[in-house]
């Protein structure tokens, strides 16, 4: 009985300890969405008039389509980046 209420104590311990971790991800997330979204249009409107002065393009909905492309194609490559130079070793699912 005394073990019992031991382990329970014990693994309480540890729930404790995953449950603040946890927390404190999902607080850092939470965050990291609020930034990015405060930054959204300055970092849309910044590409969009990049993409004005290379296209030459005053059309309002061509310039946000291709504004939009310029973006994805810029994440994409930034993905395949960090993805190709943060890769574990081969044999890291042993």
């Amino acid at each position: 009985m005394v073990r019992k209420i031991s382990n329970f104590f014990i693994v309480g311990s540890r729930f404790r300890k995953e449950f603040r971790r946890q927390i404190r991800s999902l607080v850092i997330i939470m965050l990291a969405f609020t930034i990015a979204f405060s930054w959204r249009q300055t970092l849309f409107d910044l590409s969009q008039t990049f993409v004005q002065f290379v296209t030459n393009i005053k059309n309002s909905a061509v310039s946000t389509i291709l504004t939009s492309t310029f973006i994805t194609l810029l994440a994409i490559l930034l993905i395949f980046l960090t993805s190709f130079f943060l890769k574990e070793g081969n044999n890291h699912y042993d």
